[in-house]
Parts: C-alpha cells; sequence; structure tokens
C-alpha cells in the first residue's frame, strides 16, 4: 500500500471503511499505518465517510429485516425475551452507544452495527441519520485513539 500514491491510498481506505461496516470482519485499522506522510485528520475524515457510507447500507438491511425478527420473536418467547433484552440496550444507549462502540479500536464494525440495526424496533430507536453520523463520528475518533496508542 507504501507504493501507491496519497490519493489512492485514502480512496483505499474508505472503500475498505465502507466494506468493513458492510461485510468485512477485519477491523480498519490495518490500512492506518500506510502513508505516514498523510495528514491524520485526513485519514480519520475519509475513515469515518467510507464508515457512514457503509452504515446507510447497513441500516436499510436492518431496517428491511427487523420486521422478520419481530415476526420470529411473537413464535419464540425465550429468543424473544433475550432479543427483547437486547433491543433495550439499543433502545437506551441509543447512537452515543454505536458512537462509544465503533471508536474503541479493533471493534467489529460489522458486528456492531448489524446488532444496532436489527434490533432497532424497526428504525424507533436510532433514526437513519443518527445512526450514520454515529459511524462517522465513530470512525474519526476511532482513527485518533488508535494511532494515538500505536503511534509507531
Amino acid at each position: 500500500m507504501d507504493s501507491a500514491g496519497a490519493a489512492w491510498y485514502l480512496f483505499g481506505l474508505f472503500v475498505y471503511a465502507a466494506a468493513a461496516a458492510i461485510f468485512l470482519p477485519t477491523p480498519v485499522e490495518v490500512l492506518l499505518p500506510f502513508h505516514r506522510e498523510v495528514d491524520l485528520a485526513a485519514k480519520a475524515i475519509v475513515l469515518g465517510a467510507g464508515k457512514a457510507v457503509g452504515a446507510i447500507a447497513v441500516f436499510y438491511v436492518g431496517y428491511k429485516v427487523n420486521p422478520f425478527i419481530e415476526r420470529w420473536m411473537g413464535r419464540h418467547p425465550l429468543g424473544a425475551r433475550i432479543l427483547k433484552f437486547l433491543e433495550s440496550f439499543v433502545r437506551k444507549t441509543g447512537w452515543v452507544g454505536l458512537t462509544v462502540l465503533l471508536a474503541i479500536p479493533f471493534m467489529s464494525d460489522t458486528a456492531v452495527n448489524y446488532f444496532f440495526s436489527l434490533l432497532n424496533e424497526e428504525g424507533h430507536a436510532i433514526g437513519r441519520w443518527p445512526f450514520i453520523i454515529a459511524n462517522l463520528i465513530g470512525g474519526i475518533v476511532r482513527t485518533y485513539v488508535f494511532l494515538w496508542l500505536f503511534p509507531g
């Protein structure tokens, strides 16, 4: 990755961050140590923007799948009890909880995003824009935290 130009590096970081938000199980921090000449703020904004774009797709999937989860819960009382507890966690923590979890280095973006989108009570616990902005802010903060913890 170091052989690519800075613009291509930032483009790759953006695409990778979007893919990590949607389906990649690997953390976004894998690409951050490359191209040390690129400003930290640029890396943070690009990573956050990629996660935000990926969050749009994840929110849409969660919104479409949640009714099926609700129907399944109606047929399975034990599963419903567990999922209602998890739904209450999403409702109580909201976009702040999502932002905090996404700001933790090496946390799986995919798992956290789907957890919050699938248990979002048909989009009522966290709206679309707070969901997307939480991904943006979480990505920016995560970049700074990671490069502060692992500077070299």
